[in-house]
């Protein structure tokens, strides 16, 4: 906090007072009236819309005729702007397929809003809250929340609070909410608009028409005129319509094939290859698939593995054996790209995709041979070592086809088998499964209960918060710090280095580093006694590398503001105040303060200040004066003896107007170093 005089303080008790004020005891006897800036931090993160996509939404939308004659986007945006009533926020109901994004979009658009003030909100959040929600000046933001089976009360009834802050800043919000998951009741006052699916074909006649005119009677002809029914999505009549303006030449029935996943194309081959002697062309075509674009030799080493995985017996000869290259790729119709490697895409989009995806699903028996397959090849010494990530979003999508609760259970296994090259490639597939649409939300909820259950090994742990520092904590930074808090609670200390690491790696983004050093400074107040204790140790695992949250002086200047730096500070000397308090912690604490003295990294104006503030009023305490007098270099030596003579100054200052208070222990600091 910082008083009217801007002097950092420490706060000892505090209350909640009228609006986002608090009012604080600090030091011993003097209370402030402070303006707790806190909502910033909160709010979800809103990614910017493709251009590609709102011009399309801008040139080729169809609308589907309202209730009362005209489209259900002039309904929506009526609603959206009432001026009679509530607005500024509106609930766009459907099924899935029915266009709801696309719809959601036009809407603002409709209403008013820029398509660069266009944002789609990321569910960093654990519940739905409305406090969460962004209410930017001249905004529009789109809320999917389909997921939801259902909704909390307290959710319905603040959106009322929201639409009279969106109405004052003159922002938007549709809500997208399948039909049997939003029941409000009596408890909110949005206008909801419930969506009818657009007719298939005119979605795809409108795409066509503009991406590519001249090809629009390619819809009415053989052999693409019988795919789209009365009950085909919006989505797949957008992306038949998107392949036949890329389609090369006049080939209809490639796009017919991509467009049905090569499902026709797949059964005749494999009915053709169905004799024991075509058992390894059908090997060497999984392993073109999973390998897309992979030289030859790996490819053509990991299908003889495959082979022999499932019991083939190699033909004696070795690399003289069996036919040529081309003979090969001809029979599973594979082209070389750059004379190298191997393609099904190059010739046939989407075809690799496809062959696995047809195999999974025909061929339930084979599940967890592919995939011990897919991790012995890719193991340090594999022969597809070097395509680790490419194996892992394989196999990510993979789980999202029936039966893909294998993926996640076998994976998980792998990470406590001790192998290096098992857990790499769990670790991998897990987070690439926690971000996708699908599996994301139930990876996320696995791995909250990995990371919270007590028999959760050593090695399990780890790679929870390895995952929660990668791609997921970049995307879902909240999500990933409430695993990490769980797992920095454990009893047992399983994965607190990683955890350690994780969030000095989260905290290292600049555009995190607030939230990061917010979320860890509020479990180490908390009045649990675990969660304070973890978040005082994990504090100071992120005061171990001072240069990842504060910045060096010309990062800081360069990329936050004076305002951010400031806020920055604070949320320091509260963590190094807490950590100070905590039994625990409170001897590495000291060591730890002493170490940012001694470092020649920070600059004097980054540590005095934080070391003023942590130490005021303490000084005469055993602690800090016993880190006031230690040795340390001569940098630190010149540092203590400023800040001893800044605190000498001011605490002789504040005797000459309060009276001294001589309890004992008055300071709050341990009376150990």
């Amino acid at each position: 906090m910082t008083s009217t005089e801007g002097v950092v303080t420490v706060p000892i008790q505090q209350a909640d007072a009228s609006g986002n004020a608090r009012v604080t005891q600090v030091g011993r006897d003097y209370v402030e009236h402070v303006h707790q800036y806190v909502r910033g931090r909160e709010y979800l993160r809103g990614l910017g819309m493709d251009d590609r996509e709102m011009d399309l939404v801008e040139d080729a939308f169809v609308d589907v005729p309202g209730p009362n004659g005209p489209g259900q986007v002039v309904h929506a945006v009526s609603k959206l702007k009432h001026a009679d009533g509530p607005g500024h926020a509106l609930v766009l109901l459907g099924e899935t397929g029915a266009g709801r994004r696309t719809a959601a979009l036009r809407v603002l658009r409709d209403a008013g809003v820029s398509r660069e003030r266009i944002r789609w909100l990321v569910l960093d959040w654990e519940q739905p809250r409305t406090e969460q929600i962004p209410h930017t000046k001249g905004h529009g933001f789109v809320l999917d929340l389909t997921g939801y089976s259902a909704l909390p009360e307290d959710f319905y009834t603040g959106l009322a609070d929201y639409q009279k802050e969106a109405e004052a800043a003159e922002a938007f919000l549709v809500i997208l909410a399948a039909p049997n998951s939003w029941d409000p009741g009596p408890f909110t006052t949005v206008p909801t608009v419930r969506l009818a699916r657009p007719p298939a074909r005119e979605i795809a006649e409108s795409h066509l028409r503009y991406l590519s005119d001249g090809r629009l009677d390619w819809l009415t002809g053989a052999p693409l005129d019988a795919l789209l029914a009365k009950a085909t999505q919006a989505s797949d009549a957008a992306r038949l319509a998107r392949l036949v303006a890329q389609a090369e030449g006049d080939d209809r029935d490639a796009v017919k094939q991509e467009f049905t996943n090569w499902r026709e194309h797949l059964r005749l081959w494999f009915e053709k290859h169905s004799e024991p002697k075509d058992l390894r062309e059908r090997a060497l075509l999984i392993a073109a698939a999973l390998l897309e674009g992979v030289p030859a030799e790996v490819v053509l080493e990991a299908a003889d593995q495959l082979f022999t995985e499932v019991g083939g017996v190699l033909p004696p000869g070795g690399a003289l054996a069996g036919r040529d290259l081309d003979m090969r790729l001809c029979s599973i119709q594979a082209s070389r790209l750059g004379g190298e490697s191997i393609s099904l895409d190059a010739e046939r989009h989407g075809l690799a995709q496809a062959v696995l995806s047809y195999v999974w699903q025909q061929r339930p028996a084979l599940r967890r041979a592919l995939l011990e397959w897919a991790s012995r090849i890719s193991a340090p010494q594999g022969i597809a070592v070097r395509h680790l990530r490419r194996i892992a979003e394989v196999l990510a999508q993979l789980s999202l086809l029936p039966g893909g609760a294998t993926v996640l259970a076998v994976v998980s296994t792998w990470i406590d088998t001790g192998r290096s090259a098992h857990r790499e490639l769990a670790v991998d597939v897990l987070e690439a499964m926690a971000l996708a649409p699908v599996t994301g939300a139930g990876v996320r909820k696995q791995l909250y209960d990995w990371a919270h259950q007590k028999n959760t090994s050593e090695a399990l742990a780890t790679a929870v918060a390895e995952i929660c520092a990668g791609k997921l904590g970049q995307m879902y930074p909240r999500v990933a710090l409430t695993r990490l808090r769980l797992l920095a609670s454990r009893e047992d200390g399983r994965a607190r280095e990683a955890v350690a690491k994780s969030v000095r790696a989260l905290a290292s983004i600049p555009e995190q580093r607030m939230l990061v050093l917010s979320e860890i400074v509020d479990w180490s107040e908390s009045a649990d006694e675990t969660v304070g204790r973890a978040g005082a140790s994990t504090f100071l695992a992120l005061a171990e590398d001072p240069n990842g949250t504060l910045g060096s002086p010309a990062t800081a200047q360069e990329t936050a503001s004076a305002s951010d730096e400031a806020a920055i500070a604070q949320f320091f000397v509260r963590g190094w105040r807490a950590a100070l308090l905590e039994p625990a912690t409170g001897e590495r604490a000291y060591a730890h303060l002493a170490a940012w003295l001694d470092s020649p990294e920070l600059s004097d104006n980054q540590v005095l200040p934080l070391a003023a503030a942590v130490l005021r009023g303490s000084i005469g305490r055993e602690g800090p004066a016993a880190l006031l007098v230690s040795h340390g270099t001569d940098l630190g030596r010149t540092r203590r003896r400023t800040l001893l003579d800044q605190l000498f100054s001011e605490q002789s200052a504040s005797l000459t107007v309060v009276a001294p208070v001589t309890e004992p222990g008055g300071d709050g600091l341990p009376t150990t170093a």
